[in-house]
């Protein structure tokens, strides 16, 4: 008796792992459906991976649908009530369908692959109640009216940027109080935005391009008793595990990306206090600007940069790390802007700098550390009025006296060249048809994790997490005999915890009885005997002859079930019939269950057709194991 393991098995068994074309990890013509020109991506250690195992670095900016900030482009008055009138949505999804649609056209030079969307306040702000207005006021805010815009307004945004080419970050809306601490209102508002956002079944079934970003710009955080961070550095921990907690309790699988203090620049308490994200999904979006980190125009140098960087911000070595704000251009310092930060006169932007100087340092530590980048505005990045009024698309600033040194047009030539190299790409295999008779069938494309509810499989580990009471495996067409199988072994790799159940259906409907071994919460090995299963609590027996589908159940979410191995083990050979006849053999077929035809003996079982010249005419069943 011999034991196989699925990348050795026959053709006829094989057939088992192909399943229908509706996963949304299913790559077909070199796009996964449902995601038009993006493809997944997911968290591995401290970098970024698409489905294939290429690292992805992503460079891109970030905008508000906030008409004043939008220099008032949406030909609305803002001060009359835009953002509590559902009239002016089709206005704004009109102004960023062509920031979208210029941002996505590499064909003119414009290389944007990932886009910040703050999911701004004046439209979650209840209208009717006073507030001071500014964003880090909360008093106003209004959870119907985020539900509200995050289905009419927020995710349409991000799905025409995602249909554009772009991955989407979601920020909550606002920015946080200087002073927040663990258990306050505003750590219970972030749980209350997230929870909504992220049990959101449009934001759960795009998990894939669509991240999470915990909060913007915190600057003080205090723990339970009071003690801020630089003496308990565990606060930041503490204040971002519930808002965590509950995005992955709702069943969210995507990237979050966790937030620090000082601005978003300080995350050393997190080496030794961590977030824990049971998927693993998780990283770090941080803010750069210039005279931060020990660098400016003025003083600094590469090195220095990296090193303090890294000091700064240590989660770089075991996180991915999104840069989600980050401009400059050259000019000269006026005074002091409301939070004490230097005010300068400049070509528009936050930061002033200049990319000769200060900005080439900065481009050495994004080197050094695969950092991914989104400026914080789109008028950063390309000359936004001038392609509203042309059509044409040339970088920021452009035309004006020190345009060369500022981050525009450094953006506009860094973005293009890192196109070239570790930018997100469907697998080489996925430009034709893929074809799971030829690839392990635990491969991407040969496993599907949406059977049931929407899950994710993470092909390199073998690990399935499912949706809600999901269900993933393999689902096909035409039925397989498996009955010349004794029984399957399927092995975990480590006990599962969310009830696993590994699950055959001999009828072509999921919500037919199947054959269920129940995993308990210390087992590993599954030893089912082909021969002797029965079908739930009815006593009929299952039918291993006609096969539709296969795989795992979960209650979801958590650690999911990372899959060891599964094995096939062989009968020993049987004849289906065995008839003696007189006669030399006028000729001899070997027929696999599936219908190949041929001439010499096919891998695996055979149905043998010989053909006698008395006429006779006999039919056996062998197994051949080349």
């Amino acid at each position: 008796m011999k034991h196989f393991t699925l990348n050795s098995l026959a053709i006829s068994v094989l057939s088992l792992f192909s399943f229908g074309a509706n996963a949304q990890e299913t790559c077909l013509n070199g796009r996964t459906e449902g995601f038009g020109q993006t493809p997944p991506i997911h968290v591995e250690g401290n970098k970024l991976v698409d489905e294939c195992g290429n690292q992805v670095v992503l460079h891109g900016v970030m905008d508000t649908p906030n008409n004043y900030f939008n220099s008032g482009r949406w030909n609305l008055d803002w001060m009359t009530g835009a953002y509590s009138s559902p009239s002016a949505i089709p206005n704004v999804k009109e102004y960023f369908h062509k920031l979208f649609t210029a941002l996505g056209s590499q064909d003119k030079g414009v290389y944007c692959n990932i886009f910040r969307l703050h999911m701004d306040p004046c439209w979650t702000n209840d209208p009717n109640i006073s507030s001071s207005g500014k964003e880090n006021d909360i008093t106003a805010f209004s959870k119907e009216r985020l539900k509200y815009h995050l289905e009419n307004l927020y995710f349409p945004l991000a799905k025409d940027a995602i249909e554009h080419g772009m991955y989407v970050i979601m920020r909550p809306p606002g920015v946080c109080p200087e002073e927040i601490k663990v258990g306050d209102a505003y750590n219970e508002y972030l749980k209350t935005v997230w929870d909504i956002v992220s049990s959101n079944d449009s934001i759960k079934k795009y998990a894939g391009v669509i991240s999470l970003e915990l909060a913007n710009e915190p600057v003080r955080i205090y723990d339970k008793n009071g003690v801020e961070t630089a003496q308990a550095p565990w606060a930041p921990r503490d204040f971002f595990q519930p808002v965590l907690d509950v995005i992955r309790k709702n069943g969210y699988q995507g990237i979050i990306w966790g937030s620090g203090t000082g601005y978003q620049s300080q995350y050393g308490g997190y080496k030794d206090y961590p977030l824990n994200d049971p998927l693993k999904n998780l990283g770090f979006a941080v803010h750069v600007y210039s005279g931060w980190y020990g660098n400016a125009d003025e003083y600094g140098s590469e090195q220095g940069f990296i090193d303090q960087f890294k000091k700064q911000v240590p989660v770089v070595e075991t996180h991915p790390i999104v840069v989600t704000e980050c401009d400059w251009s050259p000019g000269h310092v006026v005074g002091t802007n409301f939070d004490g930060s230097l005010k300068s006169e400049n070509l528009g932007t936050w930061a002033t700098a200049s990319t000769s100087k200060w900005g080439v340092r900065f481009k050495a530590v994004m080197d050094k550390y695969n950092l991914s980048l989104t400026l914080t505005g789109t008028d950063d990045y390309i000359d936004t009025e001038h392609y509203l009024k042309t059509g044409e698309l040339r970088y920021a600033f452009y035309g004006k006296e020190g345009a060369e040194d500022a981050c525009g047009k450094a953006c506009w030539d860094w973005y293009k060249e890192y196109a070239k190299v570790n930018y997100p790409q469907f697998c080489a295999e996925a430009l034709e048809p893929i074809d799971c008779q030829g690839y392990f069938p635990l491969t991407r494309g040969c496993f599907n994790p949406n059977i049931w509810e929407s899950g994710s499989y993470n092909y390199k580990t073998q690990t399935l997490v499912t949706g809600q009471y999901g269900f993933g495996g393999w689902k096909y067409d035409q039925p397989i005999d498996l009955s010349g199988y004794e029984k399957i072994i399927v092995t975990l790799e480590k006990p599962c915890n969310r009830a696993a159940s590994f699950r055959l259906f001999d009828e072509s409907s999921y919500w037919s009885t199947p054959y269920a071994f129940d995993f308990s919460d210390s087992e590993t090995v599954a030893e089912i005997k082909l021969g002797e299963c029965m079908k739930g609590d009815s006593g009929e027996r299952l039918d291993p002859s006609h096969i539709y589908i296969a795989g795992f159940w979960t209650l979801g979410g958590g650690d999911g079930v990372q899959i060891k191995s599964i094995e096939l083990v062989k009968k020993n050979p049987t004849s289906l019939v065995n008839v003696s006849a007189n006669g030399d053999v006028l000729n001899r077929s070997y027929i696999s269950p599936l219908g190949t035809v041929s001439e010499v003996p096919l891998e695996g079982m055979n149905i043998v057709r010989t053909v006698y010249e008395n006429g006779a005419v006999v039919i056996t069943k062998e197994y051949l194991n080349k």
